[in-house]
């Protein structure tokens, strides 16, 4: 064998397997380089991410609205406080998606109580309204919905879904509902949420596997893992009842704490679909009305 032929031989294949290697480098840098300088995507339901003329088109295509509200109130230890506004923007997102229409930005506001509490009771009774949660009263919340439903139909939206993620914002805006014979000027609405939409569901879950139900326990944990999995940490379940910090979940018996920790996005998924369904489903039938 030619030992100085084939030396060459291996010199030159390096020098090529090495060129080609730093071809495929240069050609994959500037494809990350590529994708880092295109802008994300715009949601196409999203009213804050859409172009004047692509607001109109899709107001043309389906004259929907969602309206969701919710408040920043405390869920236990496991959980971020964005749960009821956020459950209430992914559910109107889902079902933008299967009836077009338009979702509006999240509204950060609702009340506290069951029945809602006046701007008084509010006042009077702070510590009873679970901080670190933020609620403002009855009227101003009325008054708000009411306000933004009226500019929604003097912009000429056909129907409105007001959504709430919160309990006591769903029965407010239930209660607006009747008062208002489910109409605001031309427009229909509905008035409800989370809990008035899946009543029959939550009742069959609170029957058939009586641990997972409720404010913060294992479904609306789970309800907070299919929108931003990050947003919980069941490695903090273990401290809710001997956290020094007050919160709604201490008085919850030792087993229904303990059923947090199987909290799973696949589960949170099946119901944030059933009400994304249903709301779409409730503007498909008022936009025939």
């Amino acid at each position: 064998m030619d030992i100085s032929r084939n030396s060459s031989l291996q010199a030159s294949t390096r020098r090529g397997f090495i060129k080609v290697a730093g071809g495929l480098g240069a050609a994959a840098a500037m494809a990350t380089s590529a994708q880092a300088a295109s802008p994300p995507r715009r949601h196409p339901h999203k009213y804050e991410e859409l172009l004047p003329e692509e607001f109109y088109e899709e107001q043309k295509r389906a004259s929907i609205i969602y309206l969701p509200v919710g408040a920043p109130e405390e869920h236990g230890l496991q959980s971020v406080l964005a749960v009821d506004p956020w459950t209430a923007y992914e559910v109107c997102l889902r079902a933008a998606e299967r009836s077009g229409g338009i979702v509006f930005p999240i509204v950060p506001l609702c009340p506290a109580g069951h029945p809602a509490w006046s701007r008084e009771q509010l006042r009077s009774r702070p510590q009873d309204a679970a901080p670190p949660s933020c609620f403002i009263s009855r009227e101003a919340c009325k008054l708000v919905y009411t306000e933004l439903m009226e500019s929604a139909a003097d912009l000429g939206f056909k129907v409105c879904l007001a959504y709430s993620g919160h309990w006591p914002g769903d029965v407010l805006l239930q209660e607006m509902h009747k008062e208002l014979n489910g109409r605001v000027g031309r427009m229909r609405f509905w008035g409800g949420g989370t809990v008035s939409l899946l009543k029959d569901e939550l009742a069959k879950l609170d029957k058939e596997q009586p641990l997972l139900g409720g404010h913060g326990m294992m479904w609306e944990t789970s309800i907070v893992m299919a929108i931003h999995e990050h947003w919980v940490d069941l490695g903090r379940v273990d401290r809710i009842k001997g956290s020094p910090l007050s919160h709604q979940l201490k008085d919850q018996p030792p087993e229904r704490i303990e059923a947090i920790k199987k909290a799973n996005a696949a589960f949170g998924n099946q119901f944030l679909n059933l009400a994304a369904e249903r709301l779409a489903k409730l503007a498909a039938d008022l936009g025939r009305k």
